[in-house]
C-alpha cells in the first residue's frame, strides 16, 4: 500500500494574539492517497483556503504538522521548502497569479525553469500542459488578451505541468 500524498497530523492555524485570536483551524487531521480526488466544502470564512495554504506550505501551523510526500513541511528550510512546492505541489490560485509580462507558454514554463529544466524541455513540457486544457493554440498570447476562464486553463496548465503528484485548487 503506498504512503498518503499528502498528510496533515492534528493541524491548527490560529490568526491574532489574545481575544482577537481567530481559530481558523482547529485539530484537522487527513490522508490523501495517490489517484484520490478531494473536495474541501463549507460556508465562506470556514477555514477553506487557509488548510490548502497550509497544505501548499504557503503557510505554516501554529500546532500540528504538514507532511508532503513523506516530507515534514515545518522542519524544511526556506529553500527545501520552495523545492517541495515547485516539484511536488501544484497551486490552483483563487487569483490565478499569472504573470502579466509572460505568455501563456512562458507562465506554463516558469516552474520547469526555476527548477532548473532547460528552457526547450521546459517549453515542450508547457505545450503539452497547455493541450491538456485545450489552450495550446493560445500559447503566445498574454494573460490580458485571454477570457477569465482561458486565464484559468493556463493556471491550471501550470499547477499540472512536470510531475506533480498533489494539486491544490483554491
Amino acid at each position: 500500500m503506498s504512503a498518503p500524498v499528502l498528510e496533515l497530523r492534528d493541524v491548527g492555524r490560529e490568526h491574532g494574539r489574545g481575544e482577537a485570536t481567530v481559530h481558523a483551524l482547529d485539530g484537522v487531521s487527513l490522508a490523501i492517497m495517490p489517484g484520490e480526488f478531494v473536495a474541501i466544502m463549507g460556508p465562506s470564512g470556514s477555514g477553506k483556503s487557509t488548510l490548502l495554504n497550509l497544505a501548499g506550505g504557503l503557510d505554516s501551523p501554529t500546532s500540528g504538522e504538514v507532511i508532503v510526500e513523506g516530507k515534514r513541511l515545518g522542519g524544511l528550510t526556506r529553500a527545501s521548502l520552495a523545492q517541495v512546492r515547485r516539484r511536488a505541489i501544484g497551486y490552483v490560485f483563487q487569483s490565478l497569479n499569472l504573470i502579466p509580462s509572460l505568455t501563456a507558454v512562458e507562465n506554463v514554463m516558469l516552474p520547469r525553469e526555476l527548477d532548473g529544466i532547460a528552457s526547450r524541455r521546459a517549453r515542450l513540457e508547457a505545450l503539452d500542459a497547455l493541450r491538456e486544457v485545450a489552450m495550446d493554440e493560445l500559447a503566445e498570447r498574454f494573460p490580458d488578451d485571454m477570457s477569465g476562464g482561458q486565464q484559468q486553463r493556463v493556471a491550471i496548465a501550470r499547477a499540472v505541468v512536470g510531475d506533480r503528484r498533489l494539486i491544490l485548487a483554491d
